[in-house]
């Protein structure tokens, strides 16, 4: 008896001390900040917003960019909620987040559909993969998701738990990275690993992420660790589809898509090397259909892995049709958007980021599945003449180009410098911008020293509404907005200039929708919207935002004129005298 108390205690001591010890940190707030995946907004905490501090987990030395997408914390029946898992491309890069097609799918619901309080969450962050995908996938449950929208494939060789990467790349194992994602929820784990985290940014010598997180940089077709990636992402996608096809959510997998012609393989492999010269050869003679082959090739063989092999779109493909998910084929609508009906540089900024009409087209893919699959889209859709595929401001394409050329500055891109000589070569190239325009160096001055966006931007609205350029006013306010939710004053102001010039309504009504997409107490915005629809004779929208407005304030002045406007369109004059009526009298009073 006595040998089994001792070996009883033995055994158990370092269990008792390991939770003795968490719970003294969780007691003494450890790390309090990290811990939920969306917190409150501090000034408006009906809505949560994702949180940095608890992304910051899955990388070892730096927090990544994640979309400012407020969302209530408990959900109405009118409210359709999606969220969107993915690497840099779904976050957006080298835009910033409004530019997604997380963002312009987000648009396009809200402005083609009615009766809806529709709320698009991008998680998509930079250098994950599908092991971050998989962790995140498990804590949206509790927030009652409509759909799932994933567009993934691209870093399971050198993202975070990559089978290539220095970021948490621990080998091969598909276990041990997942029991490492669980232990990420133990304070004493994150003592640990804050313990051991190395000091500063990770950006040392002025290297660029990609050629900091690669560990295994020439990955063979076929090999080991090929077969690791495939492997890993197959076993983590299932299990995602697993997980939302047991709660009866529909998920909308997209095949992930790469620059094919215009980007030469980035390993030295004298067969991926052959076939690209191969394919423009073919190209150059008019041969189409054996170039896309020949380019094919040299991708698949390429073996620096940055581009997903086309094993991963199998594996979309096979998981989408197992678990009854939705299949949505970015892979073949890019080849043909491209203007060589092979994937390439006009429809990418660089070797796979999607340039801003490619977001656009991927999210009217997603969304055009989306109405197809799901009946309270369906139901809701009407075709809105105002909704166009407003073009990019210049702040936003310079922000943008500005990143790309660092990012070719370095490796894979340009091999054999240092840290310094390619910095040494961006920076040339940054000088130009500097010297070309007000907004060019605004743009490209703000991403290298990290200034804050709706500042700068606040800067370009000044100086071209002194010049008079409506058009790019109203272009960067459709940035700005994004920034400033919550900031009424502001939001005012940029409506306000919007609504002077029927010529733009499709910015105004753009603007207004973003706006609207946070419940306001002001009736302000739902009254001008209204009014807007009225312009342009639709009677539905302009019915659906002047019930927003009378739940809010009946007593609202232009609420009763717009009314009596709509009414007198729909050919009933009783109440359009009613409503006028109305109108004259809380006039009056005031």
């Amino acid at each position: 008896m006595k040998k089994i108390v001792f070996w009883a205690f033995t055994i158990l001591f370092p269990v008792f001390l390991f939770l003795l010890l968490e719970l003294g940190l969780r007691l003494g707030g450890y790390n309090e900040d990290a811990q939920e995946l969306f917190v409150e907004v501090a000034i408006q905490p009906e809505y949560v917003v994702v949180n940095p501090a608890f992304v910051s987990r899955y990388f070892p030395a730096f927090t990544p960019d994640v979309a400012k997408n407020p969302f209530l914390k408990e959900k109405d029946n009118q409210t359709f909620r999606v969220f969107v898992l993915g690497g840099s491309s779904t976050q957006g890069f080298p835009y910033n987040f409004y530019s997604s097609f997380s963002s312009q799918l987000q648009q396009r619901l809200q402005m083609e559909t009615v009766g809806l309080g529709v709320e698009v969450i991008n998680l998509g962050m930079t250098a994950v993969n599908s092991f971050v995908l998989w962790d995140l996938s498990k804590r949206l449950l509790d927030y009652d998701p409509d759909a799932i929208l994933i567009y993934a494939g691209h870093n399971e060789y050198y993202g975070s738990f990559g089978v290539g990467s220095t970021q948490f790349g621990f080998g091969k194992g598909v276990g041990l990275k997942r029991l490492i994602l669980n232990l990420k929820n133990w304070r004493l784990y994150q003592l640990i690993e804050d313990t051991l985290r190395p000091d500063g940014d990770g950006n040392a010598n002025n290297r660029t992420l990609m050629a900091r997180v690669v560990k295994e940089s020439g990955i063979p077709v076929n090999s080991e660790l090929y077969q690791a990636g495939v492997r890993q992402f197959e076993e983590n996608l299932s299990d995602i589809l697993e997980l939302f096809s047991d709660q009866s959510i529909p998920v909308f997998v997209g095949t992930v898509t790469s620059n094919l012609k215009d980007q030469p393989p980035l390993g030295n492999g004298e067969a991926a090397l052959s076939k690209y010269s191969e394919g423009n050869d073919y190209f150059d003679s008019g041969s189409i259909d054996s170039a896309r082959v020949a380019y094919l090739k040299a991708k698949e063989y390429d073996d620096i892995r940055f581009r997903a092999p086309g094993k991963m779109n199998d594996v979309i493909r096979k998981a989408t049709k197992e678990y009854k998910a939705y299949l949505v084929d970015v892979n073949l609508a890019s080849a043909k958007a491209s203007e060589s009906s092979i994937q390439d540089s006009s429809f990418f900024t660089d070797h796979l980021h999607p340039d801003w009409e490619a977001h656009q087209l991927i999210a009217d893919l997603y969304f055009e599945s989306l109405r197809e699959n799901m009946d309270r889209i369906s139901e809701a859709y009407t075709v809105n003449p105002l909704y166009d595929n407003t073009s990019i401001s210049e702040f936003e394409k310079i922000y943008a180009n500005v990143q790309i050329k660092r990012l070719k500055a370095g490796y894979p891109f340009k091999k054999g410098l240092t840290g310094q000589q390619e910095f040494a070569q961006f920076q040339n190239e940054y000088n130009n911008y500097l010297s070309r325009s007000y907004i060019d160096s605004i743009a490209a001055s703000s991403w290298r020293m990290q200034r804050d966006i709706p500042l700068a931007l606040t800067d370009v609205i000044n100086y071209e509404n002194n010049q008079t350029d409506t058009i790019s006013v109203l272009q960067h306010y459709r940035d700005f907005v994004h920034w400033q939710l919550f900031n009424t004053d502001l939001l005012k102001k940029s409506v306000n200039y919007a609504i002077n010039d029927r010529e733009y309504d499709s910015y105004s009504v753009s603007i207004l929708h973003t706006i609207l997409s946070i419940e306001r107490e002001d009736p302000f915005f739902a009254n001008t919207l209204a009014a807007l629809y009225l312009l342009h004779e639709d009677l539905e929208r302009s019915e659906f935002w002047l019930q927003k407005v009378k739940e809010r304030d009946e007593d609202s002045i232009l609420l009763w004129y717009s009314y009596a406007r709509l009414y007198a369109l729909k050919g009933d004059t009783t109440n359009a005298k009613k409503a006028f009526e109305k109108y004259i009298r809380l006039r009056n009073e005031q």
